[in-house]
This record gives C-alpha cells, sequence and structure tokens, in this order.
C-alpha cells in the first residue's frame, strides 16, 4: 500500500479544500492501532474528499486504497471504512432510500458533456484553487450549472470507483463481525447495475433466521432498492417476515415490496407502512439505514399510495399546527414543513391552489400567525421551498385569506 500510494500525484489533485497531498497520510492513518489517530484521519477524510456531501477529483482516487483496507480482515473498524466507501458512492444514502439512486440519470447527464470540456472545466477549478490557496479571494470561474456538471461528473466517477469493490463487499456478507457485514449490506444496496451478484447473496441473508434481526431487515431494504424482478421466491420471502412479531424484520418487509411492487404493492404492505407513518413520536430507534421508520415510510406511501400519502401528511399538519408551542416555535414549524413539503423545489412555481391541502393549510396558519415573521421568522425555509417569505406577500400569495 506505500508503494501503491506513493504512485499517485496526489499533489495535483484536488479535494474541498485544495491540493489533496495531505490524503495519502490520512488513509495509512486509518490503519493506526491507535482509535484516536484513526478516528482524526476520518475526520479529515470526510471533510476533504466527502466535504458537505460533495465528491472532488481526489475522491475516487482515495477509493481503491479504502478498499485495499477493507480487504485487509487487520485493518481496524473495517465496518467505518465500509461506512465511508459509501458515502463516497451516493453522498448522504438516507436522500435516496425511496427512491434509489440516481445513476442511469447521472450517466445520461454526464454524457452530453465533451471530454475537452471537462479538461477544460478541471484546469479552470484547478486555477482558482491554487490562487485562493494563497489567500486571494477571487470568484468562483465557472457557471452554476457548469459546476453541478463537474460535481456530478466526480460522484460518478467515485461511485464508479466503489462500484469496482462490489466482490469486496460481497466477501464482507460473511463477516463474523456483524457491523462490517451491516456497512457491506448498505454499501451493496447501491448498485442495481450488479445485481446479477449481489442480489442471490442479499436474498440468502435475508432468508437465514440466523441472522442478527437488524442485519435480516437490512438485507431486505437493500434487495428492495437494488431492485429486479419480484419472483415468487422473494414474495414469499417478503410475505412471511410482513408477518413477524419482530416490528423491524414486517416494517423492511413491507418497505421492500413497495420498492420493488410500486402501486402492485400488497395491501397488507401498504397498511403495515401507513402504521408507522402516522406516528409522531420519534423515540423509536433508528433503524440501520439511518433514516427513522416513520419518516420513510410516509415517503414511500407518496410513491405508491399518494392518495393516502397526503391525506395522511395534510393529517399530521393539522395536528402539529394545532399545538401552537409557546417557544421555540421554530423547530416545530421545521416539523410542519418537513411533513407538508417533502419534495417541493425552490423554483416550483405553483400557485396557492395548485398546493396540496397540507401545503395550503401552513399557509393559511401563517398567515394567520403575523407574530411568526420577526427578526428571525421563517424566511429562509419559505425561501427553500419556493413560498413568499414576508408576510404581506404570503397573504397575498394565498389570495388575501387569513
Amino acid at each position: 500500500m506505500q508503494l501503491d500510494l506513493n504512485s499517485v500525484d496526489w499533489a495535483s489533485l484536488t479535494h474541498a479544500y485544495g491540493s489533496a497531498e495531505d490524503v495519502p497520510g490520512l488513509i495509512r492513518d486509518l490503519r493506526s492501532p491507535d482509535g484516536e489517530v484513526r478516528s482524526a484521519a476520518m475526520y479529515e477524510l470526510y471533510g476533504n474528499i466527502f466535504h458537505q456531501g460533495s465528491r472532488y477529483e481526489a475522491s475516487a482516487y482515495a477509493v481503491r486504497f479504502l478498499l485495499e483496507l477493507v480487504a485487509d480482515p487487520t485493518t481496524p473498524a473495517r465496518h467505518e471504512v465500509i461506512r465511508l466507501l459509501s458515502s463516497l458512492a451516493v453522498g448522504y444514502g438516507h436522500d435516496h432510500m425511496a427512491t434509489g439512486f440516481p445513476v442511469a440519470e447521472m450517466r445520461h447527464a454526464v454524457a452530453q458533456v465533451p471530454e475537452e470540456t471537462w479538461q477544460r472545466w478541471s484546469r479552470t477549478m484547478k486555477h482558482w484553487y491554487d490562487v485562493v490557496s494563497t489567500g486571494q479571494r477571487q470568484p468562483i470561474p465557472l457557471a452554476k450549472a457548469e459546476r453541478r456538471l463537474l460535481e456530478t461528473r466526480h460522484e460518478l466517477v467515485a461511485y464508479d470507483a466503489v462500484r469496482s469493490g462490489v466482490p469486496v463487499l460481497l466477501k464482507c456478507l460473511a463477516d463474523s463481525d456483524a457491523e462490517v457485514a451491516g456497512e457491506a449490506i448498505q454499501a451493496l444496496a447501491w448498485f442495481p447495475e450488479e445485481m446479477a451478484s449481489i442480489r442471490p447473496r442479499l436474498i440468502e441473508v435475508a432468508s437465514d433466521d440466523q441472522q442478527p434481526v437488524r442485519i435480516a431487515g437490512a438485507a431486505l431494504v437493500a434487495l428492495g432498492l437494488v431492485g429486479g424482478a419480484c419472483t415468487q421466491h422473494v414474495a414469499d420471502l417478503l410475505d412471511r417476515q410482513l408477518g413477524s412479531t419482530d416490528s423491524h424484520l414486517r416494517w423492511s418487509a413491507a418497505l421492500t415490496w413497495a420498492l420493488l411492487a410500486g402501486e402492485g404493492a400488497p395491501g397488507s404492505a401498504v397498511a403495515e407502512l401507513r402504521s408507522w407513518a402516522i406516528l409522531r413520536k420519534r423515540n423509536i430507534e433508528q433503524t440501520i439505514w439511518e433514516a427513522h421508520p416513520a419518516d420513510l415510510a410516509l415517503e414511500v406511501l407518496d410513491r405508491v399510495a399518494e392518495p393516502m400519502a397526503e391525506q395522511m401528511r395534510a393529517d399530521l399538519v393539522a395536528v402539529v399546527l394545532a399545538e401552537q408551542p409557546t417557544s421555540n416555535w421554530h423547530n416545530h414549524f421545521n416539523v410542519v414543513l418537513d411533513y407538508a413539503f417533502p419534495h417541493m423545489e425552490s423554483d416550483h412555481g405553483h400557485t396557492f391552489q395548485e398546493l396540496t391541502a397540507a401545503q395550503r393549510a401552513v399557509v393559511l396558519w401563517l398567515t394567520q400567525n403575523p407574530h411568526v415573521f420577526g427578526p428571525s421568522g421563517p424566511d429562509g425555509p419559505l425561501r427553500q421551498h419556493g413560498l413568499p417569505t414576508t408576510y404581506e406577500a404570503l397573504r397575498a400569495y394565498a389570495g388575501g385569506d387569513g
């Protein structure tokens, strides 16, 4: 690994803070027997090659060395390295739980840009990093759309680098360390193009009654994300787990039914998801996917039972708005927005009448509570969801109601 790491010209590559010359030392530190050294190195890697979810030129180059660490059973805390690989592959995985990772759309977008354009953009950004690293202030040289395309290319290259490690991750499914196996399941879930090798192994893990519940449940959900035909064998497995006495297995099976069958999911799966989605208390343990089961159940119902989900969101918004907290209403209102505007883009352009019942209820509540629009009012969240940010403008948007 020492020789391989030195074979890369890291100083010529860039990450979030410019030159990636610090990356090889950080990767070496992940082998350290000292937990504090490893923790510090992991913190830095999340900060530079995965800064706030972004991937960079150096990100993909780091992947093959991280895969080497995972393949070596003597590497300490391999589950943490796998978690970093998952992040480099898809960003924040919980953002893609209801839909899967949009790799096909990304490949299409990247294919539209000629190679010489990529090279020019990369040189331009490298020069910009060199300048700002000296302390000079200079605007980012690429247009927003160009930067987003370049980011998408970095994301896709990192994704494919991790994808090349699918055989390594498959071996981890049989690891005696449950944390290693669990993280490997989550990583494998994002590669539908490798379905032929991944799917049979996930079915094997999910069907094994000797597996810990969280591992079997994670394998079920991963099976839904990887996709494929809902064969009779898979349907029987899902129905068996849907009837389990363990709530986590029932949730996992219902979610997988919805991911695989869409609107064709059986009523029993939809009913199970609904029973989770109506839960307001968030004191239930998160799943191995770091997503709350109630939130994810509601988001999946948006896709497979839209009328039901819309009514549930309206009911949840009504309950939360009726509570009217006397303090800390900002956090309270953010909960409301999460229920009412789960997928709303800032440039949606919808009129008030085009909003859902839950969304209209939020707007009307705001027009009836002008005290909310104080010095630290909700202008940021409202702007994020494409709504007017002042009381007067919002009242006009609602047609003068309130």
